[in-house]
């Protein structure tokens, strides 16, 4: 299993429809049957900071498989112009 960790920032004024997108979209990455688990946070210090987690059964699970698929499009659709930049985004395995 692998999690990736992403991390997105919200462009000024547009922190509450990034994360009511977020919430929308991450539904799109549930579906996907190589997703095992998908969560997001809002950071307390730096309201407008998110972070996705999502376990998926291997790296090429997400890599490949979910960010070739029709599920990307839509999981990303609901946060498209309201983040800065491209989101960080990491991938951890167990240790």
């Amino acid at each position: 299993m692998v999690t990736e960790v992403a991390f997105f920032n919200a462009l000024p004024g547009k922190e509450e429809e990034l994360g009511q997108g977020i919430i929308q979209g991450i539904e799109f990455i549930r579906q996907h049957p190589e997703c095992i688990s998908a969560n997001a946070t809002r950071c307390l210090e730096k309201p407008g900071r998110y972070m996705l987690s999502v376990v998926w059964s291997s790296l090429e699970a997400h890599v490949n498989d979910f960010r070739n698929s029709a599920l990307f499009a839509q999981w990303r659709a609901p946060i498209e112009g309201l983040f800065e930049e491209k989101p960080e985004v990491f991938h951890y395995q167990a240790y």
